[in-house]
């Protein structure tokens, strides 16, 4: 299995080390709930260096994005990153990712760590002339630093008024110990926050430094399963749950990113379902009857089963279950009773607005 260049500091922490995507990263260190509630009363520090990053450079970047993205690339400015996905011809989510514009001919994409190697391939074979597509995972470190003292956090380490003038979903190049390093107000919490892309060599130094700057301020090293349960509360997808080659952006309720009118990839099947709709959709649920959801447990309405949760856990902040299911279209919505089979034991539920936790920043 691979590791992270924060491996060491995991173990010294006492994390306690998964397998996640073929890669040693700690699920927890003192308890999911602590990390979580940390993250939203304080901050969380997260490293996933696991995920993929791939620079696309050249004159022809930008058509080339444009081909591949079914997002509207006036979204984008330089200094700027927005969420998208690579589809299939079906329409299907190939995976979902961010590209953040560096220029007219340059973008940086982040990727899922499970499929980096497949997004790779696709767009190398996808690829134009005078368009260079470089991975560069490999020498790059990911640390998130997220909650409602992450920012005073990060500006006791990173002392330059750009970061803390920086707007959601923009980013800046700053320097740390004579290192260039990439800081984007951004994350996958629900929390304000900030993502650090940093050379491997200074990855531990930058890490302890965040966590001694925040010793005082309650920040914690958090793990996956923290990480988890904050997107839930927060209702980001997850690839390979809410999204998937057979689970389309209009199904995982992100069809707003369909906007396009360039030739891209999978524009006729994307275009068909935005306009026509999915034969599902994605809902909302909480638990009113007692128990914990979780992904796979079965739906049913009026006593007929009519889909899955594709996402479910405990939430630490509302203190009950909470899940994402996908259903057969048009047979509930919103305020509908419904029940999660959880063990083979039906347990009552309510169908709810998104997000379950809003966004604090």
């Amino acid at each position: 299995m691979k590791r992270t260049p924060l491996y060491d500091e995991h173990v010294q922490l006492g994390g306690r080390i998964v397998d996640f995507a073929g890669w040693e990263l700690p699920v927890m260190y003192s308890s999911i709930v602590e990390e979580h509630t940390a993250t939203r009363t304080r901050a969380g520090l997260f490293d996933v260096s696991h995920m993929g990053e791939i620079s696309v450079r050249g004159k022809g970047a930008a058509e080339y994005l444009s081909r591949m993205i079914p997002t509207r690339m006036d979204k984008l400015e330089q200094g700027k990153s927005m969420y998208s996905c690579f589809l299939n011809e079906r329409g299907g989510v190939i995976d979902d990712l961010f590209v953040y514009m560096v220029s007219d001919e340059e973008y940086y994409f982040v990727v899922n760590a499970g499929t980096k190697d497949k997004d790779l391939q696709w767009m190398k074979d996808h690829a134009a002339e005078g368009v260079d597509i470089i991975d560069l995972s490999d020498e790059t470190a990911k640390i998130d630093i997220q909650g409602p003292r992450s920012e005073e956090i990060v500006s006791d380490v990173l002392r330059d008024p750009a970061v803390q003038e920086l707007k959601r979903f923009y980013y800046t190049d700053t320097r740390y110990n004579d290192h260039d390093i990439m800081v984007s107000k951004s994350g996958y919490t629900g929390e304000k926050g900030y993502e650090l892309y940093v050379p491997n060599g200074i990855a531990s130094t930058i890490w302890n430094a965040l966590l001694e700057a925040g010793s005082g301020k309650g920040l914690k090293a958090a793990g996956l399963g923290a990480r988890d349960s904050l997107r839930l509360e927060a209702c980001y997808s997850l690839y390979g749950h809410e999204l998937g080659e057979d689970i389309s952006p209009v199904e995982g309720n992100i069809g707003w990113i369909i906007s396009s009118s360039t030739d891209y990839a999978g524009k006729a099947a994307a275009e068909e379902l935005k306009r026509n709709g999915a034969p599902r959709e994605l809902v909302y649920f909480e638990l009113t009857g007692k128990g914990v959801p979780r992904e796979g447990c079965r739906v049913l309405y009026s006593g007929n089963d009519i889909g899955y949760a594709t996402s479910a856990g405990f939430s630490p902040t509302l203190k009950k279950g909470i899940g994402f299911a996908l259903v057969q279209s048009g047979t509930v919505k919103t305020g509908d009773q419904i029940a999660v089979v959880v063990r083979d034991r039906p347990i009552e539920a309510v169908l709810v607005n998104r997000p379950f936790y809003a966004f604090n920043g």
